[in-house]
């Protein structure tokens, strides 16, 4: 990504990543790639515990804009001010918590894509326990030089539908390109209005706001200088039942090439969901840039555990808000 610009705001791109093994790409169309990243298996699960704590990072970045960013890097005596302040924008968990999925997204955005965040919308909200409307996070990515992507988010996590074992991908998918309809059926109209409007937090000085605003409405008169298309960055997070599967007799090598492979097929069997949906929805104008995870559904302690509670152990990371009942203490 070009400096003249805007630069990335993720602080340590290389550290996110490095959670995960290397990356499975699937070029589905000309302009849909899709990017399977699967966790560190550990002790027959995936490494759940670093990913939080790398996202607990990553949440002072995404929720403050780049001016108040840069006042915390100018000052790190101010870190627990400005760390209260984001952990402050972020509702308490719930059953709809949805903002650990936006947080992967712009993760992912910004840490493998490149495309830095163009507006910081957390810091729009009035109160914590209101959502942002519109899409999940606004990116800007240039391709070339002259050439640039603006790219609407949308993030959904879903486990499976009760009694369908492997539903959740496709449930996912359905869900983002719903989504994904409305936003080009509004015309793209609200959060470019938001860009626009935001622009003066995100620490840029005359030029380059000029030069953003160019970008975001070029000419189309004449030989433009510079190219704009809307895309959109998608994230899905799905379930990988395991709560039969024997892990006491296979050995730890045995169990990560299962669940790599369990969370691969699982994946391919949406790619003829994602082509049909773009086609359905008259998408297939717009570049897709599309990042799955998998999580497990597992016996936990005697319980069992799954994506909806890994989304609500998240929301209490980010929000330092844990409404779970406390664990009873066993009388020895």
């Amino acid at each position: 990504m070009s400096d003249t610009v805007l630069p990335l705001s993720l602080m340590n791109r290389d550290r996110f990543l490095a959670l995960f093994y290397d990356a499975e790409r699937f070029d589905i169309h000309a302009k849909t790639v899709m990017h399977l990243h699967v966790l560190r298996v550990d002790g027959g699960a995936f490494a759940i515990k670093p990913l939080f704590k790398e996202l607990v990072n990553n949440s002072v970045s995404y929720v403050l804009s780049r001016q108040n960013l840069q006042k915390l890097l100018q000052d790190p005596s101010r870190m627990g001010e400005f760390f209260r302040k984001t952990q402050a924008q972020f509702k308490a968990p719930d059953s709809n918590a949805g903002e650990g999925g936006e947080l992967l997204l712009y993760s992912f955005l910004e840490g493998h894509l490149g495309a830095p965040k163009i507006l910081s919308k957390m810091e729009l909200k009035t109160s914590s326990e209101h959502y942002v409307h519109g899409t999940d996070g606004v990116h800007l990515l240039e391709v070339v030089h002259g050439d640039y992507q603006l790219i609407f988010g949308e993030s959904k996590m879903y486990g499976d539908a009760t009694g369908k074992i492997g539903s959740s991908p496709g449930r996912g998918v359905k869900a983002a390109f719903e989504s994904m309809g409305k936003v080009q059926e509004d015309d793209f109209d609200f959060d470019t209005w938001l860009v626009e409007s935001e622009l003066l937090k995100e620490n840029l000085d005359e030029s380059k706001i000029e030069l953003l605003a160019s970008i975001l409405l070029p000419p189309a008169a004449g030989t433009p200088s510079i190219t704009k298309s809307n895309a959109f960055g998608v994230f899905i997070g799905y379930e990988l039942d395991v709560t039969t599967y024997p892990f006491a007799i296979h050995t730890a090598v045995e169990i990560e090439t299962h669940l790599r492979t369990l969370a691969l097929s699982a994946l391919e069997a949406e790619v003829a969901t994602i082509k049909a949906e773009i086609e359905k929805r008259g998408l297939g104008g717009y570049q897709f840039h599309i990042y799955a995870v998998p999580f497990l559904k597992q016996n936990v302690n005697g319980m069992v555990r799954g994506i909806e509670d890994i989304r609500i152990d998240l929301a209490s990371e980010l929000s330092g808000k844990n409404l779970r009942p406390p664990k009873e203490k066993t009388k020895k």
